[in-house]
């Protein structure tokens, strides 16, 4: 399908939206994974005074709303398509529209 200048800008403003917000999703989860690996396997259960029975399921209900926001946000902003696992394509794999401006 042909668009204009304006929608494939305003296609590309809609995309970096998206970009910024699954990287800001993952800057605090990443590090919060990796301590709770950490203290999972070299601890005693025990991360900042808190058991493994309490941040475990509160770790779990995290993750799946991760999930959950990255399953809705992370879409083409031209056909709704999933955009897969890359952080930074340059075209949606299902419709092909550019989704970042030529460099």
């Amino acid at each position: 399908m042909l668009r204009t200048q304006e929608q494939q800008e305003e296609i590309q403003a809609l995309f970096a939206l998206k970009r910024r917000r699954q990287i800001l999703l993952a800057i605090p989860l990443i590090p919060v994974l990796i301590v709770v690996l950490v203290s999972r396997d070299f601890g005693d259960g025990v991360l900042f005074g808190i058991p493994s029975e309490v941040w475990g399921p509160v770790f779990l209900v995290l993750a799946i709303g991760a999930l959950l926001f990255s399953l809705w946000n992370w879409r083409c902003p031209a056909c709704e398509k999933y955009l897969g696992k890359a952080i930074s394509p340059r075209f949606c794999p299902k419709c092909g529209v550019a989704l970042q401006p030529d460099r």
